[in-house]
């Protein structure tokens, strides 16, 4: 079990509750001497791989089999009509 301070505490609070996630309880103490016990009411939730959408199919799906030339995409860009 860690022992950390209250100045701990209030300038690196995510830091602080990472080391309370991971060792199961921290132990704050106070400048006068005061000790506080802090420990997680519930367990960590495992989280899964983030899906990203399939960019692909967006793209079909909009603009369909297309294929478009340099030349007319240079033209909207020029024209600022994007």
């Amino acid at each position: 079990m860690q022992t950390l301070t209250v100045r701990e505490l209030s300038r690196e609070t995510a830091r602080v509750l990472n080391t309370c996630d991971h060792e199961g309880q921290v132990v704050i103490r106070h400048t006068d001497g005061r000790e506080y016990l802090l420990a997680p009411t519930q367990a960590r939730r495992k989280r899964g791989k983030r899906q990203l959408p399939d960019f692909g199919k967006r793209m079909e799906a909009i603009f369909g089999t297309q294929v478009f030339s340099e030349k007319f995409i240079g033209e909207i860009l020029n024209k600022g009509e994007h």
